[in-house]
């Protein structure tokens, strides 16, 4: 059964971090709360439109203050490793590491296509490596995948192939939670750890309940419902994300992003000991008219949650 309704919280998101320049609003993706707990880091995949290069960000929970590192590619997402500050990249159709302190780049040999038309999107550290996705750069063909990348083996294992945005996920036990953005899919799998394979896939939600075009998502805490971020591409100011039970996809929170309908990615994170989560949103795509409508476009907002912990964080990926 999908669809049920039995929402009981809703909030109202405030704007956290406004970047000074439409460079780092116009795509903000992939938040993700740092080791320590007091930095959020997140990726602008591109700096414009016509952009092939973005930047890692990391945004002082406390000061406000953001670093920006710039890359020579674009990047669909990070995840911490074991050595502090050096981060396993997604970029462009390959995985990198990075390096925070001096900007050094290192090819990990790992590539996902030769296909121009497809760049790595969102990704997550998970046992033993990383699951991660691309997305076909004009969101209407379906020649992107979900990839696992075995970090002891230095392997891909091509996990889901037909997509066309290979977005937010979730993996815990033998239950996948993949998103494809464009035909609007929060799909359930069976997950076997031993093949890297995800099989009998159920729809979560219907498609046509669904607000806008799903990207982003994390877990709740007890991982029995996921929060997801919505991409509005319509003339509405304010954006919205939605939380989901797995069990059977019942509603059961919303939160309003004032000012920004184009939202991204959700993040937990605890501030002045209160578990809030952190919106990036984006200006991507959006016409003059539309960006009129949304002063916020690209900023970061934050919103009061109804829980008391922190999800665990994903596991750091060993290099070998």
């Amino acid at each position: 059964m999908i669809g049920l309704i039995a929402m009981t919280f809703r909030a109202i998101a405030e704007e956290i971090y406004a970047p000074g320049g439409e460079e780092l609003r116009y795509l903000p993706e992939g938040p993700r709360l740092l080791r320590g707990g007091k930095e959020l880091g997140w990726v602008a995949i591109q700096h414009s439109a016509d952009a092939t290069t973005g930047s890692l960000n990391r945004l002082g929970l406390g000061s406000g203050e953001n670093r920006t590192l710039a890359l020579p590619g674009r990047p669909g997402f990070f995840a911490e490793t074991e050595t502090p500050g050096r981060w396993l990249v997604g970029m462009e159709r390959g995985l990198v590491l990075v390096d925070w302190a001096t900007g050094a780049v290192e090819e990990l040999g790992v590539t996902v296509s030769d296909d121009p038309r497809v760049i790595i999107n969102d990704g997550l550290a998970v046992a033993g490596g990383v699951l991660f996705g691309t997305k076909h750069l004009g969101f209407s063909e379906p020649i992107a995948a979900l990839y696992f990348y075995d970090a002891a083996a230095r392997r891909l294992h091509t996990v889901l192939d037909g997509q066309t945005c290979s977005n937010g996920k979730d993996l815990r036990g033998n239950r996948l939670i993949d998103i494809d953005s464009t035909p609007r899919a929060i799909s359930r799998y069976r997950w076997d750890a031993a093949t890297r394979q995800a099989t009998g896939r159920e729809l979560l939600v219907d498609p046509a309940d669904l607000p806008a075009y799903p990207d982003g998502l994390r877990p709740s805490p007890d991982g029995e419902s996921i929060l997801v971020a919505f991409f509005d591409p319509g003339a509405v100011t304010d954006g919205c994300a939605r939380m989901y039970r797995v069990a059977d996809g019942a509603l059961e929170a919303e939160w309003v992003i004032p000012g920004s309908p184009r939202v991204t990615c959700p993040e937990f994170v605890e501030v002045d000991g209160k578990v809030k989560v952190v919106f990036t949103t984006a200006v991507e795509g959006m016409p003059p008219e539309i960006r009129a409508l949304a002063p916020g476009a690209g900023s970061l907002y934050i919103a009061d949650t109804p829980f008391d912990r922190l999800p665990a964080p994903p596991p750091l990926v060993k290099i070998q």
